[in-house]
This record gives structure tokens, sequence and C-alpha cells, in this order.
């Protein structure tokens, strides 16, 4: 047991709040705000199923800062075709949500295109692995019949 002398903060305790205080909040590092993203007069990430992971990364680091680089990894391991649905995907939903949201900060474009970038990264893993499962499946059945 420990107790604080002379109501003294314990130094770990101190040495925590200073480096929380200096330390920037990254949450919004990279992000643009709706009004930057819509410049063109809608929201056009620039990739698609042939782009490459580094370029997929610059696109959503737009969207949703670190995390964006993060989802571009997951989203490389999708294969084409469910890389294009999936960016496809966030480039639609995130387009309307920026129309309708048009004075959004940097802060809520990142809130809302985490959510948008989970979304459509799950769904396009499910497909792929339903699909994958099915073809496994029926190419076990098609052995079966021709060896037994």
């Amino acid at each position: 047991m420990s107790f604080n002398v002379n109501n003294r903060t314990p130094p770990a305790a101190a040495a925590r709040t200073t480096a929380a205080a200096e330390t920037p909040n990254p949450v919004g590092e990279g992000v643009k705000s709706a009004k930057d993203l819509l410049a063109g007069g809608s929201l056009n990430l620039g990739v698609n199923k042939d782009s490459t992971k580094e370029q997929v990364a610059v696109a959503l680091k737009q969207l949703a800062g670190d995390k964006g680089v993060q989802y571009a990894n997951t989203i490389e391991g999708l294969g084409k075709a469910f890389k294009g649905r999936a960016l496809e995907g966030v480039q639609k939903e995130m387009g309307e949500w920026l129309k309708a949201n048009p004075n959004a900060t940097p802060d809520q474009v990142h809130a809302q295109s985490t959510k948008t970038l989970y979304k459509h990264t799950m769904i396009n893993q499910q497909f792929k692995q339903t699909i994958e499962q099915m073809a496994s499946a029926a190419i076990s059945r098609m052995k079966d019949t021709f060896e037994g």
C-alpha cells in the first residue's frame, strides 16, 4: 500500500500529465475539411481497383489520417475486385455525407470516414470469405465425385 505524503502528486503521474499536455492530438492530422474535399463539386478520391497501395493510402489519408493508411493496407489485401468495390462504396457514401454536411470540420470528417471505411472494408471481406468458402466447398464436392 502507498500513501501520498503532503498531498503531492506521485512523480509518475506528474510526468504523464505533462507528456499528455505536450502531445498534439493526431486524429485530424492530414484530414481535410468537407469544403476542401468538395472543392471540385464532388468527392473524387482518384483511386480505383488498379491503384497502388500507396495511392490508396494517400487518398484515404485525406479522410481518416493515419487510420486511412491502415485501411489502405487492409483494402489492398482484398484483391482487385473487392478493392474496387470497397473504394467505390467509400467514395459514394462519403461523397453523399460531405454534401449533406458541407461545413464539417476535419475531426467530423475523420469520425464519419472511419465508420464508413470500417463498414465497407468489413462488408467486402465477408463477401470475399463467403465466395472463397463456396468455391472451396464446390471443389471438394467435385473431387469427391470424381475420386469416389
